[in-house]
């Protein structure tokens, strides 16, 4: 990667793909801020869409996505209506009980907009 390389185009270096219908008026939401969560973080902010990290704590990765302003972040999980409003919710915790339990909001909020 060049050294001009943008927090988002260093740190998005594994084959995220992303949807083709994104939602500009909703964001995104990413819940978890280790590596992963910074990976998919910034394959998202591509969808001209906005990006919103729910962590209580980040890594460095993360803290560079804020500081090109390219995500921003509430230092807490995400309630159910965080995650009613959003497009997509991509559960990146490193706690496979804590991403089970942000999927199955996320499944009950969706069935609540439905």
């Amino acid at each position: 990667m060049p050294p001009s390389a943008t927090a988002a185009q260093r740190i998005a270096r594994d084959r995220t793909r992303l949807l083709a219908f994104p939602r500009p008026d909703r964001p995104a939401l990413v819940v978890g801020g280790g590596p992963l969560a910074a990976r998919r973080a910034a394959a998202l902010t591509r969808a001209r869409t906005p990006v919103i990290v729910f962590a209580p704590s980040l890594c460095d990765d993360v803290f560079d996505l804020l500081a090109e302003r390219l995500v921003s972040w509430e230092n807490r999980w995400p309630t159910v209506a965080d995650l009613r409003a959003a497009w997509l919710v991509h559960a990146a915790t490193g706690d496979a009980r804590l991403d089970a339990r942000v999927c199955a909001l996320a499944a009950a909020a969706r069935a609540e907009v439905a």
